[in-house]
């Protein structure tokens, strides 16, 4: 009970404090908490031991963050957008993933550390660009829908491979693929009775967008996540994947969702979400630093790097300078999310072992504190070449 009580206050100091440090340390909150971990964890000081109700907690967060990021999607801005445009943002992570399952072949990684090389998430691109007031200008709604679609595409090399692995090329992956189609379609079907009910019924609609006692959108939007995660599940797809489905079925269904939004993100980033980020570092055990590991984590980052820069000067045909291009592969390189989604799923499935899942969250680490800063620094000097010129 003493122990339970430790972690709780551990825990809690951490959900408060470490926003403060990583902003003093100019590192993403997110890094900051997974390092807070570590050093709680058994990596360093060992105080805090894995629990059932940490790792309840820390699941229920997880399921959370992947659904924000569902709603981050927002699939009705790419279908406004002309044929060029969205050829260009969809061979970007095209691209980005032959050249990891290039670069993976050639020094003979496991499929699903090639995946941790391309995968590519918005999270810490949105918050960047917010960051620096950037989001709202064209180079920054090109970085951001680039990462809606690598995040989209990163979900849906995942799904694939986790039915391979389970049932490789037979009979039961294609029932497999097939269980998917039917699930997005009913999702699609469940999603255009939706879209009537909205039209017919608008002021009734809206009642559960307002402020009440009984936060009636919260409830919607939690059901909605459970049952698309239940239903993934039970068609041998991840949990975490229905979540990110079921967000963006949420957002796009509901376009007018900023309070939603507002009140999941405070919740979530305000308490879950760091415990699971936490909880990630208290599990992580470091591995021996020897040449042979710091030799494997410089190549991982250098191919993480340059399997997002070079197709990001795709860019260029967006009327994006060479700079602003290879600032944007910069930005898109720090997957931090997906990296881990990505680690415990191959450790989850067995295709790597606990010391790999480790060397991929030091990945994580890495890109999601260097990416950041080389992408401030780039933009900050073409911001002076404007000012000089």
């Amino acid at each position: 009970m003493e122990s339970s009580l430790i972690s709780i206050i551990l825990i809690s100091l951490g959900i408060l404090f470490v926003p403060f440090l990583s902003k003093i340390l100019k590192i993403p909150v997110a890094v900051g908490e997974i390092l807070y971990g570590i050093i709680l964890g058994k990596s360093v000081l060992n105080l805090v031991e894995p629990s059932q109700w940490l790792d309840f907690l820390a699941s229920f967060g997880f399921l959370l963050l992947m659904f924000v990021a569902g709603l981050e999607v927002k699939l009705k801005e790419i279908s406004t957008l002309s044929l060029k445009t969205k050829i260009v943002l969809t061979s970007i992570p095209l691209f980005v993933f032959f050249l990891a399952f290039l670069i993976g072949s050639k020094f003979s990684f496991p499929a699903i550390v090639s995946i941790a090389i391309g995968v590519v998430s918005v999270g810490i691109v949105v918050s960047v660009l917010r960051e620096k007031a950037l989001l709202n200008t064209p180079f920054g709604k090109a970085l951001f829908l680039t990462g809606i679609v690598g995040e989209v595409v990163s979900i849906a090399v995942l799904t694939l491979f986790s039915l391979y692995i389970e049932f490789h090329f037979g009979i039961e992956f294609w029932i497999g693929i097939l269980k998917l189609i039917m699930y997005l379609i009913t999702a699609r079907l469940v999603l255009l009775f939706l879209k009537s009910f909205v039209w017919w019924y608008p002021n009734r609609f809206k009642f559960f967008f307002e402020k009440s006692p009984s936060e009636i959108g919260i409830r919607i939007s939690l059901a909605v996540m459970f049952m698309l995660s239940v239903a993934a599940s039970i068609i041998h797809i991840e949990p975490i994947i229905g979540a990110f489905i079921a967000g963006m079925i949420f957002a796009t269904v509901f376009e007018d969702t900023e309070s939603i939004e507002e009140k999941l993100s405070g919740i979530s980033f305000g308490f879950l979400v760091p415990i699971f980020f936490i909880y990630v570092g208290i599990n992580f055990k470091m591995p021996e630093l020897n040449i042979h590991t710091l030799s494997l984590l410089g190549t991982l980052v250098l191919a993480s790097f340059s399997v997002k820069i070079i197709p990001s000067l795709l860019l260029i045909f967006e009327g994006l300078g060479l700079r602003k291009a290879i600032a944007g592969g910069f930005l898109l390189s720090a997957p931090l999310t997906l990296v881990i989604v990505t680690a415990e799923l191959g450790k989850k499935l067995g295709v790597i072992d606990e010391h790999f899942e480790n060397i991929l969250i030091l990945l994580s680490i890495v890109t999601g504190v260097l990416a950041p800063t080389l992408f401030n620094l780039l933009n900050r000097e073409e911001e002076i070449e404007d000012i000089n010129s």
